[in-house]
């Protein structure tokens, strides 16, 4: 009998945490925006990650903050066809990611990070045509890793001469 009376009760305040916790995860707004530069015989790429939430997100150290690339962190594939381009740059062997993998993104901010991925990625000789794609990863907790997001880039085209 005490079941059937407080049954209204409970599912009541189980929609009132499902609400709560959707209003946490509507503060987060994470958007991915990539640009590419092709002169002097170089690609490029410049990553902009836009926090427009209200919660500082992580996001990967090497995308956000370093020069070039320790593995095949960007989907680049052929203009024409959409053949993947091989990554050829360094490959690094790690094991999983710690928190210190990650940078901090504070709540209405935006980070630029640029990187040359001429030598990463193998770009065949002549004028060629490419697309790139991020997946954007990122995380609300670097305390839980396993409960990385993602917010992916749009696709960029761009030609490339490579001597």
């Amino acid at each position: 009998m005490h079941v059937k009376r407080s049954m209204p009760a409970l599912l009541l305040a189980l929609a009132g945490l499902v609400g709560a916790v959707g209003a946490v995860e509507a503060d987060v707004n994470v958007r991915h925006r990539l640009e590419v530069e092709t002169s002097n015989g170089k690609v490029l790429v410049r990553v902009t990650i836009e926090n427009h939430g209200e919660q500082t997100i992580w996001v990967p150290r090497e995308v956000a903050a370093e020069d070039e690339l320790t593995g095949r962190r960007f989907d680049l594939r052929e203009a024409r066809g959409g053949k993947a381009v091989d990554y050829v740059g360094p490959m690094v062997k790690r094991g999983p990611y710690t928190a210190a993998d990650y940078l901090a993104v504070e709540p209405h901010t935006m980070h630029l990070n640029t990187i040359d991925i001429t030598r990463a990625y193998a770009f065949k000789q002549g004028r060629h045509g490419y697309e790139v794609r991020y997946a954007g990863p990122w995380l609300l907790d670097v305390g839980k890793l396993d409960e990385q997001k993602q917010s992916p880039s749009e696709p960029v085209r761009f030609s490339f001469n490579r001597p």
